[in-house]
């Protein structure tokens, strides 16, 4: 196969809370919300690569840069770009 056509899904996490930190203002101790996510995950299921990126963009390139690469992280296994 020359030029190999595979589907490409990109979805947004969205933040979610994650835990909790205590805040002093004032001398008032508040607990304040720390939140996870806000974030595209990219992947190409057929050949078990995705890759994650702050924007939709970034996260496609992300994926590209993995699929086009000579060799690739263990298949199964999600690399994620910092």
């Amino acid at each position: 196969m020359e030029y190999p056509k595979y589907t490409v899904n990109i979805g947004y996490v969205k933040p979610y809370p994650s835990g909790q930190v205590l805040t002093n203002s004032g001398g008032v101790t508040f607990s304040v919300n720390t939140y996870s996510g806000g974030y595209y995950v990219a992947n190409m299921q057929i050949v078990d690569i995705s890759a994650t990126g702050s924007t939709y963009e970034s996260a496609l390139a992300n994926l590209l840069t993995i699929a086009t690469a000579s060799s690739t992280v263990k298949p199964g296994q999600p690399y994620y770009f910092q």
